[in-house]
């Protein structure tokens, strides 16, 4: 396993399912992108190089929308008593 597939096999799955629960559980939008923006910048800076911080940043927007989506789900469900 090579650079490449954890930058853009295992990060990206990783960070929507950590999104998807981190946000499920506390019910807090912006807590996941922060975190994996910082995880992201710490794997820039260690693995991988520079020209993956394009890449990190595009991961946390990711984030950051699969929360909001996620919380939007959450509010509807409990509005219709589910």
């Amino acid at each position: 396993m090579d650079e490449l597939d954890i930058a853009f096999g295992i990060l990206p799955l990783g960070i929507m399912v950590l999104s998807i629960v981190g946000t499920c559980v506390c019910k807090n939008v912006y807590l996941m992108p922060i975190l994996s923006l910082l995880v992201s910048l710490v794997l820039t800076f260690t693995i991988f190089n520079k020209s993956f911080l394009g890449w990190a940043v595009v991961y946390s927007l990711v984030s950051l929308a699969l929360s909001y989506i996620t919380l939007i789900v959450i509010r509807k469900r409990r509005a219709s008593g589910r």
